[in-house]
């Protein structure tokens, strides 16, 4: 055996995807407790550089099931605690105020969701199938950006599958936010944030909207306040003591910012992310995902078709690698691992 075999062979972690018969049902709810989970290999792999975990690192175990139509994951990686509460909105004597430390360089390290990334792709290269460019300004003729860590885009053109799990702002809508990887997108006018090769999937409908009519790291007008004050009363407690409350809120049950309105006291806390339907449809909601977290431990379940026919997606085969992230109420600080993760999928039964 050739030492490039060996090197090829052994660059990988291999999770074995155990075949299920096609009637079998799992249960998207986080909680992984049919007994075909218990037939699963387990792959467990230590990533790290992420902010906020202790000393920037999560172990992640990983266990994957197909049932011929579907590949279904289950996921638990450690995160000391459940970040929930996603740049709060709060009142002062100038008026309301987003909750940020690093939100206006897109670096957001306090206020801000838990969240998980999956990268799928047909090339099994290290840094993250070649996607990762580090560095300020790592393409030539396009914005550099604010954090100074870099893009993801890709090279070749080629397009790699993005899986973003939101603790907030999808998890919900039981979903993953669909995405993919590809070749740099056109600098588009007045857009504030460059993202390159990082783009979300199509969608037919369904959203959630941030609550500010413009962003401004100083002051902002709401684009939505309550009917009635009460409603706020959930969120009225200093954020380190309980952070577990639902901070989504619903478009239709708020109603349009105007001055007179605005009679909330100084201190007052609202959430920024408005639902505006249950769901996205479309493309962007080809994967469903429902994370629980208990104990110091986040516990996460999705599934996707092997094939949607979605030309923003990559087919699931035999083979494919991927790359899994963890963030623990970070923007884009998230933790890594150099080896690709390599699916063995068995024979359909």
């Amino acid at each position: 055996m050739g030492g490039w075999h060996l090197i090829h062979r052994y660059s990988h972690h291999p999770l074995q995807v155990t075949t299920i018969p096609p009637g079998s049902i799992i249960d998207i709810d986080g909680l992984a407790a049919e007994p075909q989970w218990k037939e699963a290999q387990t792959l467990a792999l230590r990533t790290d550089g992420g902010a906020n975990f202790y000393d920037g690192r999560s172990d992640v175990q990983l266990k994957a099931l197909q049932n011929g139509q579907e590949l279904f994951l289950h996921i638990t990686w450690q995160d000391p605690d459940e970040s929930l509460a996603h740049l709060p909105l709060r009142k002062t004597a100038k008026g309301w105020e987003i909750l940020q430390s690093g939100y206006k360089a897109f670096d957001e390290k306090r206020y801000y969701e838990d969240k998980f990334a999956i990268l799928l792709s047909e090339n099994c290269s290290f840094a993250a199938a070649g996607t990762a460019h580090l560095g300020q300004s790592p393409l030539a003729g396009k914005p550099a950006n604010w954090h100074g860590k870099g893009y993801h885009y890709s090279n070749s053109g080629q397009l790699h599958d993005l899986w973003h799990w939101k603790a907030v702002r999808t998890n919900k809508m039981y979903l993953a936010d669909d995405n993919f990887i590809g070749k740099p997108d056109k600098v588009r006018p007045g857009a504030r944030r460059y993202t390159a090769g990082y783009q979300q999937d199509g969608k037919e409908s369904g959203a959630y909207r941030m609550n500010w009519k413009w962003y401004s790291p100083t002051t902002i007008t709401p684009k939505r306040l309550p009917v009635k004050i009460d409603q706020l009363a959930p969120y009225q407690y200093p954020l380190e003591q309980k952070q577990n409350q639902d901070w989504t809120i619903s478009w239709f049950d708020y109603q349009p910012y105007s001055a007179h309105l605005d009679q909330f006291p100084q201190g007052t806390l609202m959430p920024s992310v408005l639902y505006t339907s249950n769901r996205f449809e479309g493309d962007r909601a080809d994967v469903r995902a429902r994370g629980v977290w208990r104990d110091g431990h986040w516990s996460l379940e999705l599934v996707r078709r092997l094939d949607t026919g979605s030309a923003q997606d990559i087919p699931i085969v035999d083979g494919i690698c991927m790359w899994v992230s963890a963030f623990d109420r970070a923007q884009i600080a998230h933790t890594r691992h150099s080896r690709a993760i390599q699916l063995n999928l068995e024979k359909t039964l």
